[in-house]
């Protein structure tokens, strides 16, 4: 007894004086008023509230005593705006600054209590609470994904998030089926999934290099539930349509805590990968198509949790069968037309492998090993008929072209990464090794059989140029770098790190181009169109980077200089060339955390354009008679400065966003193509640097989300505007191109399983296009775009889903006609079992038979339009079946 009374007093005494005091005043942001008698709580990280008091007649309020730990300190007062910041309770008492809140009389019209906060940002992290954003039964995470403020989901999958491209979606921190993000987001389920993080991550190299090159991935991350980690969940489905047209997929999945084992496959002739008969995509059948494929994932941790293991398996096989229509004017100089029509036949087929591992093993408690291994090999073959004509001046006949060509080519590859670091010291010294190597091997056989007709000025015919040629081709590259980087804090604030890297190309290209010859007779060598080219690039790197970190702001400044070698030769045109240079690449990023609902971020980067070896060779082999592109063994490097911005706030009140992103970016000594075409049609084309000019763009986006109708609809109005000044050439000539782009809409989205559900995007745009040369074909034109989805919920299970599309793109001075298009697809479909996991439907394509095909380009004086072969309107009966096993349900 006297020993369990030593050890609870013991335990008591530990805890009084691991007791801090956190104290500090609330007064109005406007005038520094204090306000008496506000709210305050602390919330714990379950956002359950653990300490409650109220501020006293001098806006005053003291915690005496609060235990360690990590907290959500929450101000608030009547017709003012909440307010909240994270706190850690440590050794010493907190005395916090003036907690300024803002007055904003209309927000109690909105105050909904909830015991989760829907918003928050940690850092340069925005972070969802997938439970305050209602969905649909068996819904996805893609349907969660269009409901989240700043986030957008296009029809065919791509993901916008603040305005920026997602490129990486990861799974509690991993890529599931990595090869392809749209596997997770049309097969996650909702309602297994916490939390959604958006963020913009590292580039690999410097994440695990330790040197930041200024590469940003915008990424989400899915934190699952905790009991979402062990079961077993997927989805097959199979459609059969008119046309033909069949559908079928299967996606499982098993969740055993670290182990993950996922299975995929899909086969249809409809020509996209996954779930091609979705509703809610752009449906349009190009040609005729056939797509297969099946992969394999497999994730798990060894060794006590000291190893990971992630990898992944695909095989597809993607052909089509195509015709296709074009036609093109390009204006000349001195009001010079060129116009072509083109009629093309084509037919390709594709078989790819792809291998990739990844091994993360904790060594020992002050060394890490990752190990990445990427396999690939394919088989590819295409075939190519089209014929052209060609006129100047819309009456007089330059060339005419048939061309009938084919190709078969054996590829493969492989890519070892090998990185090691290791803490040196108990102050946070640390060493990273970096070993990279990577082979490809592509060989091919080309048959060529074209035949180019020239006709004289006055349209007459004067002679052909017949190409009859077998071209073997095998391209080889081999590259070798490493690195070692030594990471020192100088401050507990300010960090170091410092290192040196190496790396080392060698390519070769060999073209061997032989004239078939009649009767029999041996091929000819024809070294015209023949290469045999050999490549070495050597890079030497100083790499030096410096990361300030404190509680409001982050500051990075990196810079890698590098000397560089470069020789090229090729045997059959006697050339050699070599040169070696220093370059310097320098960036920097400032993030600040205003509060803990704005995030402010400011970046510059500095960097030069090596001229490729293809764009320094002065003799190239040409690929048809009317066209061949030189290069310019006198090429300089072009300089890029680019400056980025982004700007993040969030109303944990309103569960509102807003966020702004900008960029700027100038190119001194571009390198752009400079072509010239004769009379009779052939293109010269070579490759400068645009002196005493500069190219420059600049772009802003602008989007804000907010919860409406009592929370049902989340609401986004968005803007965005881009300016480009381009110096490009014309026939020889300089022209400055000038265009000018604004856009804005909205987006409504609504999921609650009742009456209607609907996701909706509005956008109207100008574009307006100036040259400093052929100001005639100056012009402004008008664009709009509508995408909705609407699901009508029906009595006795059945739901019918209507999506229309509309776009239209104004007029142009070569093209008077606006190009106008739209379809409207239908879905009706019962759900079947207790669970509604089983679903048939019958699906209405473009049922109007109303969607244009046409493609229209307009740009530095061409203009060109495009039409393809294209089955827009069929109709497909379906089943689909969701399982789930365990997963996302809580144990009773």
């Amino acid at each position: 007894m006297k020993r369990v009374i030593l050890l609870f007093s013991f335990f008591l005494v530990h805890q009084l004086f691991a007791q801090q005091r956190v104290e500090g005043v609330v007064v109005d942001q406007s005038d520094n008023a204090l306000l008496t008698n506000a709210s305050i709580v602390l919330l714990d990280t379950d956002s359950i509230m653990r300490y409650f008091t109220r501020a006293d007649d001098k806006g005053a309020f003291q915690f005496s005593k609060v235990a360690k730990g990590h907290y959500i300190l929450i101000a608030t007062y009547p017709k003012f705006e909440i307010f909240s910041r994270e706190l850690v309770v440590d050794k010493k008492p907190i005395v916090l600054d003036s907690i300024k809140i803002s007055s904003q009389s209309n927000l109690l019209e909105e105050v909904v209590i909830n015991q989760k906060i829907p918003i928050k940002i940690k850092g340069d992290t925005i972070e969802y609470d997938a439970g305050s954003f209602e969905t649909e039964k068996n819904a996805k995470l893609e349907d969660l994904l269009r409901r989240l403020p700043g986030l957008t989901v296009s029809a065919s999958g791509e993901i916008t998030a603040q305005g920026k491209t997602v490129s990486r979606v990861l799974i509690d921190g991993e890529e599931f089926f990595g090869y392809d993000p749209k596997i997770a987001i049309r097969n996650v389920r909702a309602d297994a999934i916490d939390k959604v993080q958006v963020y913009e991550r590292k580039s690999e190299e410097a994440e695990l290099t330790g040197i930041d090159d200024g590469v940003r991935l915008q990424t989400v991350n899915v934190v699952l539930k905790e009991e979402a980690r062990k079961g077993i969940f997927g989805n097959a489905n199979a459609s059969i349509g008119t046309q033909g047209l069949f559908d079928a997929n299967l996606f499982s999945a098993k969740f055993d805590q670290t182990e993950r084992i996922g299975i995929t496959g899909s086969w249809n002739n409809m020509g996209s990968s996954g779930d091609a008969s979705r509703i809610r995509m752009n449906n349009q059948i190009i040609g005729e198509p056939s797509y297969k494929s099946a992969g394999v994932n497999y994730e798990n941790n060894f060794l006590q949790r000291k190893l990971h293991l992630t990898s992944n398996y695909n095989f597809n096989n993607n052909s089509l069968a195509n015709e296709s229509s074009s036609y093109n004017k390009r204006v000349l100089n001195n009001g010079i037309t060129q116009e072509t029509t083109q009629e093309e036949r084509s037919l390709s087929d594709n078989k790819n492998n792809i291998l990739r591992a990844q091994v993360k093993y904790k060594l020992d408690s002050v060394s890490n090993l990752n190990i990445q291994l990427n396999g690939s090999k394919g088989i590819a073959s295409s075939s190519n008929t089209s014929n052209s004509e060609t006129f100047r001046n819309e009456n007089r006949k330059a060339n005419d072209f048939d061309r009938d060509n084919s190709r078969q080519s054996d590829k493969d590859g492989m890519d070892l990464r090998l990185d090691y670091r290791r803490r040196l010291n108990n102050s946070g010294r640390s060493m990273n090794v970096h070993l990279n190597t990577n082979i490809d091997n592509t060989k091919g056989t080309n048959l060529i059989d074209e035949i180019t007709n020239y006709y004289d000025s006055l349209g007459q015919y004067d002679r052909s140029v017949i190409i009859d040629q077998t071209r073997i081709t095998e391209n080889k590259n081999n590259r070798i770098s490493a690195s070692l980087n030594i990471n020192e804090p100088l401050t507990k604030d300010l960090y170091l790190t410092f290192g040196y890297s190496f790396n080392t190309a060698k390519q070769s290209g060999l073209v061997n181009a032989f004239n078939n010859m009649p009767d029999g007779q041996e091929p000819i060598l024809d070294t015209l169109y023949s290469q045999d080219q050999q490549s070495l690039a050597r890079n030497n790197g100083l790499d030096i980077n410096l990361n300030y970190n404190l509680e409001k702001i982050n500051i990075n400044l990196s810079s890698k200089t590098v000397y560089r070698y470069q020789e090229l030769t090729d045997s059959y045109r006697q050339i050699a060339l070599n040169r070696n240079f220093w370059q310097n690449n320098l960036q920097a990023n400032v993030s600040y955390r205003i509060s803990n609902s704005q995030n402010l971020t400011l970046g510059y980067q500095n960097n030069t354009n090596v001229p490729s070896f293809a764009q320094l060779q002065p003799l190239q082999p040409p690929t048809n008679d009317l066209y061949r592109q030189l290069g310019n063994p006198d090429l300089k490097r072009e300089v890029n400065n680019t400056i980025n911005l982004n700007f993040s706030k969030f109303s944990l009140l309103k569960a509102s966003s807003l966020n702004i992103n900008a960029n700027a970016n100038i190119v001194n000594s571009a390198i752009v193509n400079k072509s010239i075409i004769d009379s009779l049609g052939r293109t010269t084309a070579t490759y400068v640097n645009i002196q005493d000019n500069s190219n420059w763009n600049a772009r802003v986006n602008i989007n804000y989300g907010k919860p409406i109708l009592r929370g049902l609809v989340q609401f986004g109005p968005f803007a965005s505007f881009s300016y480009d000044n381009n110096y490009q050439f014309i026939n020889g000539d300089l022209n400055r191109n000038n265009t000018a782009n604004a856009n804005t809409g909205i987006n409504a989205n609504k999921q609650s399983s009742k009456n209607v559900d609907f996701n909706v995007n509005l956008s109207f745009g100008l574009n307006r296009e100036a040259n400093s040369i052929q100001r005639e074909f100056d012009n402004t034109a008008f664009r709009s775009s509508t995408n909705a989805d609407l699901k009508f919920f029906l009595p006795f299970k059945f739901s019918l889903t209507q999506v229309i599309f509309y776009s239209y793109t104004g007029k142009t001075k070569v093209f008077p006609q606006p190009i106008q298009q739209f379809y409207m697809n239908l879905e009706l479909t019962r759900k079947l079992l207790a669970s509604e996991a089983l679903l048939v439907s019958i699906k209405a394509f473009d049922i109007f038979d109303s969607f244009n095909n046409i493609n229209r380009t307009v740009g530095n004086s061409s203009f060109s339009e495009s039409q393809q072969q294209t089955l827009s309107q069929y109709f497909m009966v379906g089943l689909k079946w969701d399982f789930n096993k365990n997963l996302g349900k809580k144990n009773d």
